[in-house]
């Protein structure tokens, strides 16, 4: 009986297999213990709405089983195995075109609530958006591809996704795996158009339902409220093609020096992928699918869990170029690391000389549009501490224009930017030396 009990209670485990979102994991070199590459929030959410209490599927909130705002269906709840905690599916079957739902908590849901009160932009989503500038081709040992139709410039938003489907981590580990599928049908089911997820693509061995099996081959790590969450962005994600194709995150072919990147839209749960640099028309659109910046053995043993071999220009250099591109990126990766630990030794001036070398290095390797941002927020986070400020404006300029560039400051850098990163500074920083 205590075995028979065992084998009902396995839980989901989805997080051991989910994909990188590597364009956003630019770099962990920062001198603060936490990274603060994935940009935090520089503007508070404005709320339009008050944020309505957490409900479940016993709340008063729920009168005759008729909906409670923004939910446009009752919740399904389930107790993790503790029996303390609860997590539930909540739906808004209006939201944008598929519809918008989440597995978490009751406290969680109500904190997400105000998300759905953000206005999406789906003008550039991959089937709305008639003048997208790429096509679909068929490309000589790689199958499909994605090519440019038009000049596309540095920074210029390629395409845009939403998170349609979110899944608390916590509740994988948390709920036995019969149950946990339950409310995985009930999030998708009620969707105002459950295809969307469930002709996505699925190529993962060991889930025993299909969502599940959707979830680990196409979700990605999305925070909602700190709270750490898996998301499906349909259109950026493996679609199946029985009917049409539609561009994808893990549909544009890999390149381990891509000349696209994919930055997340807090504030509405948002992905887009964005060009790197200037590319031409007719020249295929790639993006990485692991972090970027590392040696050649380590981009191909991490590209081993999509089965094929790297052959785009970094990967294909002679063994001279390739010997020289793994010594500079060795080089950044120690001269980062030393340099985070000069800081938090108590040595400000080596950790100032060091990233200035890595700075340095970063061009001959085309990584100073995803790796720079840091070291200058490394550079001014130093000088603010050593109460140096006008070289700390200087790097923190710096560190918010590549921010700006790259699309998670809307607007221009203002002064209420650096406020925040002062603040930030000293909550992080303050009494250090």
């Amino acid at each position: 009986m205590a075995a028979r009990r065992r084998g009902t209670l396995k839980v989901l485990g989805l997080t051991a297999l989910l994909p990188y979102l590597a364009q956003v994991v630019l770099a962990h070199g920062s001198l603060h213990k936490y990274s603060t590459t994935i940009p935090l929030p520089l503007r508070p959410l404005a709320l339009d709405v008050a944020c309505p209490l957490p409900v479940d599927d016993v709340a008063e909130a729920w009168p005759l089983q008729r909906p409670s705002p923004p939910w446009t269906h009752p919740p399904e709840c389930e107790h993790a195995m503790d029996r303390t905690t609860k997590y539930c599916a909540y739906i808004n079957s209006r939201h944008g075109s598929h519809g918008w739902s989440i597995v978490t908590s009751p406290e969680t849901a109500a904190d997400s609530a105000a998300l759905l009160s953000k206005p999406l932009n789906t003008s550039r989503l991959g089937e709305n958006w008639r003048d997208a500038p790429y096509k679909i081709v068929d490309m000589p040992g790689k199958g499909k591809g994605v090519v440019a139709t038009r000049a596309i410039k540095q920074h210029e938003e390629i395409l845009l996704d939403y998170a349609t489907v979110l899944v608390d981590i916590m509740f994988t580990t948390r709920v036995p795996a019969v149950l946990g599928y339950r409310l995985l049908h009930a999030a998708v089911d009620r969707l105002s158009d459950p295809a969307s997820i469930l002709d996505l693509g699925r190529s993962n061995g060991l889930a025993k339902d299909e969502i599940e099996n959707v979830l680990r081959t196409n979700a990605f790590n999305t925070p909602v409220g700190g709270v750490p969450h898996i998301a499906l962005y349909p259109t950026l994600s493996v679609r199946g093609c029985l009917f049409s194709c539609f561009v994808s995150v893990l549909g544009i072919n890999h390149a381990c020096k891509p000349n696209a990147y994919t930055r997340f839209i807090t504030e509405s749960l948002q992905v887009s992928v964005g060009a790197a640099r200037d590319i031409e028309a007719g020249e295929e659109i790639t993006n990485s699918y692991i972090p970027l910046g590392q040696p050649s053995a380590d981009r191909k043993q991490k590209l081993q869990r999509w089965g094929f071999t790297c052959r785009c220009s970094l990967c294909a250099a002679s063994p001279a170029e390739t010997a020289a591109s793994d010594t500079r990126r060795r080089e950044i990766e120690r001269l980062r690391d030393h340099a985070v630990r000069a800081f938090q030794g108590g040595q400000p001036y080596q950790a100032l000389r060091l990233t200035r070398q890595v700075l340095g290095l970063l061009p001959a390797e085309g990584l100073l549009h995803t790796h720079g941002g840091e070291q200058y927020e490394n550079m001014a986070r130093v000088f603010f501490v050593l109460r140096d400020m006008r070289n700390a404006e200087k790097y923190a300029n710096l560190s918010l224009g590549v921010l700006a560039e790259q699309g998670y400051i809307q607007g221009g850098v203002g002064g209420e930017h650096l406020e925040r990163m002062w603040k930030r500074f000293e909550e992080e920083e303050g009494g250090r030396y």
